[in-house]
């Protein structure tokens, strides 16, 4: 679609779901309805924005083990799987429990060695934006990856995507890295821990990043939305109403999908987030990251 343009830069991940409707019992079993589905961050994100009538190109790099099932996983988005022969697709284990909570378990495969090397510049032809999935951050060939893009002159998000991850490489190191990107779409836990806010309301820990620079909108499940931009709070948006939790996994995903799809339809940040919020609340009732097929 002509002024849509996104290209994702990122994630594809394999997604052994396991649903336990009781804790986990140490040294034993508990018994668990498992599934496997297509996920990671960037490939959830680049549906989500194309379910919302974004034109979507995802850059990833996959294992020959599944990279057939991905690419058919990503109907609706111009998917350029990097193939790499010796390194399996990158694996989560997904922990999803009574109250559709999860806890991941990662091993990031041919997905860590995402680097320069991938790159074709025509990637960019009809580009209007690009996003870069956080994962990207964590690995050597993907940082290089990553300062390329910001050097390109498009606007750039940037979606933190792992409050673990992030605290081993550093706040401070990876502001230094997105520095340049005009969007950041961090959860509460990763604002919080990215402005160095201890326990201060999420809305704080949005004004305190976006005096660096870029606009900042804080994902707060349950709670909706907030937006900031050169230190004030711009809007606040609740979430879409939800009757019931299936499974969060890929629900921030969701939100960043539509957000950027609106953005790029010309919406204003609070109706963005309302886009947002209306995709994340679809994403908790269907298991896995994903938007549910017809």
């Amino acid at each position: 679609m002509s002024g849509a343009g996104l290209l994702v830069v990122g994630d594809v991940v394999t997604d052994v779901l396991a649903c336990h409707a009781e804790p986990l019992a140490p040294a034993t079993d508990t018994a668990a309805r498992i599934s496997i589905r297509p996920g990671g961050s960037a490939a959830n994100t680049a549906a989500w924005a194309a379910r919302s009538g974004a034109d979507v190109r995802l850059l990833a790099r996959v294992g020959a083990d599944s990279a057939e099932w991905h690419r058919a996983a990503l109907a609706g988005v111009r998917a350029q799987l990097r193939v790499d022969q010796e390194h399996p697709t990158a694996v989560v284990i997904c922990l999803v429990d009574a109250e559709g909570e999860r806890t991941m378990v990662t091993e990031r495969g041919a997905g860590a060695l995402l680097g320069p090397e991938d790159w074709d510049d025509a990637l960019l032809a009809g580009v209007d934006r690009i996003h870069l999935s956080g994962y990207l951050l964590f690995s050597a060939p993907g940082r290089e990856l990553a300062r390329l893009l910001l050097a390109r002159g498009l606007p750039v998000s940037v979606d933190p995507a792992s409050t673990g991850f992030l605290a081993e490489l550093g706040p401070d190191v990876f502001l230094d890295l997105v520095a340049g990107a005009d969007l950041l779409l961090p959860n509460a836990a990763e604002a919080r821990l990215l402005a160095r806010a201890g326990d201060a309301p999420a809305e704080d820990a949005a004004r305190l990043l976006s005096r660096r620079g870029p606009t900042v909108v804080v994902k707060l499940g349950a709670d909706g939305a907030v937006v900031a931009s050169g230190g004030e709070l711009l809007a606040r948006v609740p979430a879409a109403p939800v009757p019931r939790v299936t499974d969060t996994t890929g629900a921030g995903d969701a939100f960043a999908g539509g957000y950027l799809a609106g953005l790029l339809h010309g919406a204003p940040p609070a109706a963005a987030c309302a886009s947002g919020c209306a995709q994340a609340a679809e994403a908790v009732h269907v298991l896995g990251g994903r938007p549910p097929t017809p």
